[in-house]
């Protein structure tokens, strides 16, 4: 039989032996879990993306993602993609929270919704943008927003 410093020796390299591999495998799933920190991102995906800079670290790993390879599309976009990417990029950032899953809301209904209906929504979108500022503001008054917040934001 072993005496005790060699069996504690032993079973503390057979713990390591075990133990080790289980907290690097641990450690890699939290760090993926989260997704890559800002930090961690390239120089040019941090300028790509500089208008989610403050709501990176609220954003959950699977959107990161998303943004990450929108990235990296980025550079083979028109400048007129780029310049409409930066803008809603930085609508979205502006925008509370409750505004946020308004939008996505809106999106997840618009897509569900048939072709006919789409390019329904889009001539009466064009038509409206076509107008000029006065006629806009007489329409919103006239016909003001039947889901906004009690707030009156939105």
């Amino acid at each position: 039989m072993a005496s005790p410093p060699r069996y504690r020796l032993a079973l503390a390299c057979l713990l390591l032996t075990f133990w080790l591999p289980v907290a690097t495998y641990a450690g890699k799933g939290a760090a993926e879990e989260r997704g890559l920190e800002w930090k961690q991102l390239s120089a040019e995906q941090q300028h790509i993306l500089a208008p989610l800079a403050d709501e990176w670290p609220k954003i959950e790993a699977p959107r990161r993602g998303k943004w990450i390879e929108i990235a990296k599309r980025y550079p083979k976009m028109t400048p007129q993609q780029q310049e409409r990417l930066q803008s809603r990029m930085k609508q979205w950032a502006s925008m509370s929270p409750e505004q946020r899953i308004q939008v996505s809301d809106r999106y997840k209904k618009l897509k569900e919704m048939t072709p006919e209906k789409r390019e329904g929504i889009h001539r009466r979108w064009k038509e409206y943008d076509a107008l000029s500022e006065e006629e806009k503001k007489s329409l919103r008054q006239a016909h003001p927003l039947r889901s906004a917040p009690a707030s009156g934001k939105l």
